[in-house]
């Protein structure tokens, strides 16, 4: 992901009965790769068996729109379109069609470098100030950690930067441009010395696509053309942000609070920024499986792409882990050979890209949902099933040699050794006004992401206990639990995490990892919640006190129960805060069963099902009952409407609806947006 990794490790070693669906067969371009010949009947079963299937799997996990490409060395085998590339306009997918696959980037960016190694114009393993002679980066555990930084670092995730920039990142509408991107890195601070650890992120790609822009003198979209895209013949494929907004043939990304409008702007451009064909990645696959080589031309030295396979320290010569823009791992399909893989997800989209060079097979699945776990999975299970029936391609697995299972390493986060004392060690003493400092950073905050704080994330809290702070936070997105981090202060308001994540109180916006956050309450508070009492409780008595006095006047004059209202305002107000009792209740209840929407606002604008847009607005249908009572009320007691009990116990029920909704507009709930 630019946003979300792909579960590398724990996916390839699964073996995945997929069910899955059909869309309409789409025909590989000729001017790409050539269509491989008619496949053995087990293989066509298999091919067969998917299509039927992947429409069922995309309507279970609600995906708009899948391309699928399977590889055999330089030729496709099966390339398909399934579902749409835009639902409201009802496009299909086509073997064109353009899709964002996020951090897959990484791969691309990575292959450019290795193409600049080859030209002679960089060196993996000089410090990257060679290129860049005035960027520096902050750290608590070193000086001028840029000079120990090398391009090999910056493609492996060794360098030390965390995932996100101050300026255009995951959790920002406005992207900004590439170079006010990457000047941003220099405010970032390290988690770890420079090397000796790994964490996944985007800075340290796109700080290397920065560098190809100052060495080849062009801008990075047009240079990834000229060095990659152009030479593997990806016609269909660009980092230009112009092309890529003026491609008819492009998939709308979707997710699932919906976004403002369909993003195309990714700030992180050599990290996540390029958009690509099925058609396309079937080739950039050939690439892969020729080692090198397309068309019988040599657009990356084998010993170059051998490199860029390779694991680098502080894990050097690991069979299984991050390398040069490339994850690798075994996969678990019996004889347990070298597959490869990068995928890429955010901002509504999901991709994987997935090759065993021994076997000559390759597999690419583009979707433009980003709420699903359906690429991962089906790329694997498509190529299982593939070695798994007789088929051709079993055969070939049977002739190589068995090279045994691998551990995999974490590819998110890996701590070099001794971390605590290393963040001990970067501490400042204690000072004087610590107690109150710390006082006054002390609460709850939340993310936004994407303009919209999101109401099922739990709060994030700076706790003090025992003389010791914390942060309590979500680590991952698809994470629901909170985290319990041990926080040192290594400037007055600057502190480090127990994993070298950066929590900043320093200027009047403060940050953790470089995301903005805002002030939360995590829920009603106890006197909020005591509101809420109150208005049910004043509803319970305008209802069971009109049913009382309405019994009373029956016992007394034996009026029938259809003339016990006489008069037209009392049948109006019954009615009207019967309804309003009924709204304030269901109001109520969604505060209750979703709290964190008192720091998300109103959410019913964005892009979701009409029946959950109807409930977001509630706190709207509510205030304009509220107003209506309150008018009624006033009239009443002016005009002297009905009886002064009946005028009070309605007046109570008004105030107290108009205290809510006043709540209620406080916590920015009320508005409009069915559009």
């Amino acid at each position: 992901m630019v946003r979300r990794m792909a579960r590398v490790a724990l996916i390839a070693g699964l073996v995945v009965g997929c069910s899955t669906g059909a869309g309409a067969t789409a025909r590989p371009d000729p001017t790409n790769l050539t269509q491989a010949p008619a496949p053995d009947p087990s293989t066509a079963a298999v091919i067969a068996k998917y299509q039927a299937q992947i429409p069922e799997l995309m309507a279970s996990q609600n995906v708009p729109g899948i391309a699928v490409a399977v590889v055999d060395g330089d030729r496709v085998l099966w390339a398909q379109g399934f579902g749409y590339a835009d639902r409201d306009r009802q496009t299909p997918v086509t073997l064109n069609t353009i899709f964002s696959v996020q951090s897959m980037s990484k791969l691309f960016t990575a292959t450019a470098v290795m193409r600049a190694v080859q030209e002679g114009k960089v060196d993996l393993d000089v410090p990257i100030t060679t290129y860049l002679p005035d960027f520096t980066v902050n750290s608590a555990f070193e000086q001028h950690p840029e000079r120990k930084m090398t391009l090999r670092m910056l493609l492996s995730h060794t360098a030390g930067f965390t995932h996100e920039a101050p300026v255009g990142n995951n959790y920002e509408l406005d992207p900004g441009t590439f170079d006010e991107h990457v000047k941003s890195i220099e405010a970032t601070w390290l988690r770890y010395p420079v090397g000796t650890g790994y964490a996944y992120s985007n800075l340290g790609i796109d700080l290397a696509g920065y560098i190809l822009e100052k060495v080849y003198g062009k801008p990075f979209a047009q240079l990834m053309t000229d060095e990659v895209l152009a030479p593997t013949g990806m016609g269909h494929s660009t980092f230009d942000r112009a092309t890529i907004d003026a491609t008819a043939d492009r998939a709308i990304g979707y997710t699932a609070l919906g976004i403002p409008s369909p993003v195309v702007d990714v700030p992180m451009t050599a990290a996540g920024g390029l958009y690509a064909s099925i058609s396309d990645l079937a080739r950039f696959l050939s690439f892969q499986l020729g080692d090198g080589t397309i068309d019988g031309r040599v657009v990356l030295d084998s010993g170059l792409i051998a490199e860029q396979r390779t694991v680098p320290a502080p894990n050097a010569g690991s069979q299984a882990g991050y390398a040069l823009g490339v994850v690798r791992t075994r996969w678990r399909a019996e004889r347990y050979q070298d597959i490869f893989n990068h995928g890429g997800g955010g901002f509504g989209f999901l991709s994987d890209l997935w090759w065993v060079p021994s076997m000559q097979l390759g597999i690419a699945v583009l979707t433009n949902s980003s709420e699903h776990k359906l690429q991962g999975d089906l790329a694997i299970s498509i190529l299982h099933d593939l070695v798994d029936t007789g088929s051709t391609y079993a055969e070939r697995l049977a002739a190589l040699p068995f090279q045994g299972d691998v551990i995999d390493l974490d590819t998110s986060y890996q701590a070099p050794a001794g971390m605590a004392d290393l963040v001990a060690a970067a501490g400042m003493p204690a000072s004087a006004d610590q107690a109150k400092r710390w006082a006054s950073y002390e609460g709850k905050y939340q993310i936004a992401q994407d303009g919209v704080v999101s109401p099922t994330r739990p709060a994030s809290q700076f706790v003090v206990s025992s003389g010791i702070s914390y942060f309590d936070t979500v680590d991952h997105d698809s994470d629901s639990a909170l985290t319990r981090h041990r926080l040192t202060e290594v400037q007055p308001g600057l502190f480090l995490a127990d994993n070298g994540e950066t929590l900043d109180f320093r200027g009047q916006q403060p940050t953790w990892r470089n995301l903005d956050l805002l002030p939360a309450q995590g829920g009603p508070m106890p006197w909020q919640f005591g509101l809420f009492g109150l208005v049910v409780a004043a509803w319970a008595a305008w209802f069971v006190g009109g049913i009382v006095a309405a019994l009373a006047r029956r016992r007394l004059s034996g009026i029938s129960p259809a003339h016990l209202i006489d008069s037209r305002w009392q049948r109006l107000t019954s009615v009207v805060a019967l309804m309003t009792g009924l709204f304030a209740i269901a109001t109520i209840g969604l505060v209750v069963l979703l709290p964190g929407i008192v720091d998300s606002g109103f959410l019913g604008g964005l892009r979701m099902s009409m029946v959950l847009r109807l409930v977001l607005h509630l706190p709207l249908a509510l205030a304009l009952l509220g107003c209506i009572m309150v008018a009624l009320s006033s009239a009443a007691f002016a005009r002297h409407w009905g009886t002064l009990e009946y005028r009070l116990r309605f007046a109570g029920l008004a105030i107290a609806i108009a205290l809510l909704v006043g709540q209620l507009a406080a916590w920015r709930l009320i508005g409009w947006g069915l559009s």
